[in-house]
């Protein structure tokens, strides 16, 4: 087994919390090549999932706009309040070029496979 490395990155003051990103259940397996399935209006708007404790810390309502800031760029989403994202954490996909998202990963890599670090991207949070 390989040993245990910690991840590229860690939340410190200047960039609090940690970005998790992945897939939205409309999105699975569906538009990875054209984008032009009928699954795109299931779930059409990219949000930024966040704790209600994180979003009262940062003055964020429900439904608002918010920017996300990495070391390593910017992405501009929908606020989604709810205790299904940890505090300290926050949730976004990677479906939606438009937003940015992909731009906030850092180049950090496993070591072994070489597959990107896009569960854990330290970020700051604010509205715009």
């Amino acid at each position: 087994a390989a040993p245990y490395l910690p991840p590229g990155e860690q939340p410190d003051d200047g960039y609090p919390l940690v970005l998790v990103t992945g897939r939205r259940w409309a999105h699975y397996n569906s538009g990875s090549m054209t984008r032009r399935g009928g699954n795109l209006a299931l779930d059409p708007v990219d949000f930024l999932d966040l704790h209600p404790d994180d979003a009262a810390r940062y003055e964020l309502r429900d439904g608002g706009h918010v920017t996300v800031e990495s070391r390593h760029g910017q992405a501009r989403l929908i606020a989604r309040v709810s205790e299904q994202t940890a505090p300290g954490q926050v949730f976004c996909s990677f479906h939606f070029p438009a937003s940015g998202v992909n731009r906030l990963t850092s180049d950090h890599a496993d070591t072994v496979t070489s597959c990107p670090e896009y569960k854990v991207t330290a970020v700051r949070v604010a509205a715009p």
